[in-house]
């Protein structure tokens, strides 16, 4: 059990401090995730480099008990219309466990009808999930992707984002926030595998389209859908890899891929639920980093969220808060000094690597 100290909302500063070594945000892998749902908080991600999955609750973001039921290598939680839902790998097979309440879970068993688990998100719609199945073996091995559609977690349905869709490589992935689903991802089908898309390429309507400069060879389009239920699948057009979106209460913004020529446009934001999008620039943490003819993937510094307040910091520690993407807040007590890293945002703070930013 472990506390966070800080304010919920309105956040006028930052107060740092070193969390102890066993707190379980210390020895965490990069990739932690937090999530509100109805109930209050979970926290879950993996530790000893990906051999060891974790759950954590909380009701009210400040007071946290670990999920001991759930043991497995990895997990994924989602919140569906019955309550919290994760997914543990237990190689060969997978198991799920649930809870109404977060502190009580429920062993479901294996799930029916869903590949090997990339990516998981839940509304009260139910839930998505993205997964893999491997084909073959050693260099004749290949990949094959898929997304499903599930109400409780272990009865999943095949469902079609877009029709005869081949993913590229690495795969879709789904994410949901403001009570509708995302899936983003690179497809191949009917276009030319030198073609990239970017951020700036504005179709002129409120979306993102249209090719940019030649590529290095990857997939030729990048994606993003949306979904109310999980079922019917809308796309924004033609986009960048979209690699993570970032949720607050009124606004969402999405992320550059690794993918995108260096120079182009880094962020994207939506303020009506992710239907349409319009560039972000950089926002508030600065264009994206060049040197001795090289230039960095990302800007300077990161975005992170816990859903409904958006955190921005930059790689000299100043720091802002926004509820939409849009307008920013700058607060007191910046943070660490030289910052590169992952953020992640609790419902009372921020964590840094081993410190911890309680909001006041």
């Amino acid at each position: 059990m472990f506390t966070t100290p800080g304010v919920a909302s309105n956040w006028k500063g930052l107060s740092w401090s070193q969390l102890p070594a066993d707190n379980p945000l210390v020895t965490a892998d990069p990739g932690v995730r937090v999530l509100a749902w109805q109930h209050g908080y979970v926290i879950y991600g993996t530790t000893s480099g990906g051999e060891s999955g974790f759950v954590w609750t909380s009701p009210d973001g400040l007071t946290w008990t670990q999920a001991t039921a759930i043991v497995a290598p990895q997990v994924l939680v989602a919140t569906g219309p019955n309550g919290l839902v994760a997914v543990g790998a237990t190689v060969p097979t997978e198991t799920v466990w649930t809870s109404s309440d977060g502190v009580h879970w429920l062993d479901a068993g294996s799930p029916s009808g869903l590949a090997e688990v990339d990516s998981i998100a839940g509304t009260s719609a139910g839930l998505v999930a993205t997964g893999h199945s491997d084909v073959g073996s050693g260099k004749f091995a290949t990949q094959t992707f898929s997304v499903a559609f599930s109400t409780d977690g272990v009865a999943w349905t095949p469902v079609d984002v877009q029709q005869q869709i081949t993913w590229d490589e690495v795969g879709p992935q789904v994410q949901s926030g403001n009570g509708r689903f995302f899936v983003m991802g690179g497809y191949t089908n009917g276009v030319a595998d030198n073609t990239a898309f970017r951020l700036d390429a504005f179709d002129g309507a409120g979306g993102l389209g249209g090719p940019g400069l030649v590529g290095s060879g990857a997939a030729g389009k990048g994606g993003l859908w949306w979904s109310d239920d999980g079922r019917k699948w809308t796309s924004t057009g033609e986009w960048v890899y979209a690699t993570s979106l970032v949720f607050g209460r009124g606004g969402i913004l999405v992320y550059e891929s690794p993918r995108l020529i260096p120079g182009s446009t880094s962020l994207a934001l939506s303020t009506d639920g992710g239907k349409t999008w319009a560039s972000a620039h950089d926002g508030p943490v600065g264009a994206i980093v060049c040197g001795q003819g090289e230039c960095s993937d990302g800007p300077d510094g990161t975005f992170a969220s816990n859903g409904t307040v958006i955190v921005a910091l930059k790689s000299n520690g100043k720091t802002w808060t926004s509820y939409d993407g849009k307008t920013w807040t700058s607060i007191a007590d910046a943070g660490p000094a030289n910052y590169f890293g992952p953020v992640l945002v609790l419902p009372r703070g921020v964590v840094f690597g081993s410190a911890y930013g309680a909001a006041k």
